[in-house]
């Protein structure tokens, strides 16, 4: 039993909730995708996945099984702020993974690079940065690509921030609960 509950626990930290069949978050429900659970409830709800779900489950479990306990722990702290968070805000989060999921490999790296780069500057730079990225949208959008430039210039360096349709993208993502 309790190896099933680690990898309903994995598995509702590793995969999009959406991936394991019905979605109570478009079902209505109440309350926060991921809860508090009895083992006969972790056990019916195992029951209910399909052969595929329950193989993607025992996949993940086997990659977790193998991080350093030090990354075990993060998962873990990062599954208990997750379930702290209201409903919307759990749902939030669901969409901006499915997003990031959807970009290819060569974007996700360019936004790891981007949002590394955008820790290393000043609490300062940041807040200007941030603070000259929101005026940007009242700007014609000839006017906004070229600010946009001289912005990754000054700030980073001239990495290349550009979203898929060639709008700037929000710097970093907010941490969890912040």
């Amino acid at each position: 039993m309790k190896k099933i509950r680690m990898i309903i626990f994995l598995g509702m930290l590793l995969l999009p909730i959406h991936a394991l069949g019905a979605d109570s978050a478009t079902q209505g429900a109440k309350e926060p995708l991921v809860s508090q659970t009895s083992e006969a409830q972790l056990l019916q709800r195992w029951q209910q996945l399909s052969p595929e779900q329950r193989q993607a489950l025992r996949e993940r479990y086997q990659q977790y099984q193998q991080l350093p306990p030090e990354q075990r722990q993060q998962l873990r702290q990062r599954l208990q702020r997750f379930k702290a968070l209201d409903l919307q805000q759990q749902q939030r989060i669901q969409e901006r993974f499915k997003r990031w999921q959807a970009l290819s490999p060569e974007r996700r790296e360019q936004l790891r690079q981007t949002y590394q780069n955008f820790r290393k500057l000043t609490p300062e730079q940041r807040q200007q940065l941030r603070k000259e990225l929101e005026q940007l949208k009242d700007l014609p959008e000839a006017e906004r690509a070229e600010r946009a430039r001289q912005l990754r210039q000054n700030y980073m360096g001239g990495q290349h921030n550009m979203g898929p349709a060639g709008g700037m993208q929000r710097l970093p993502m907010r941490r969890m609960g912040h």
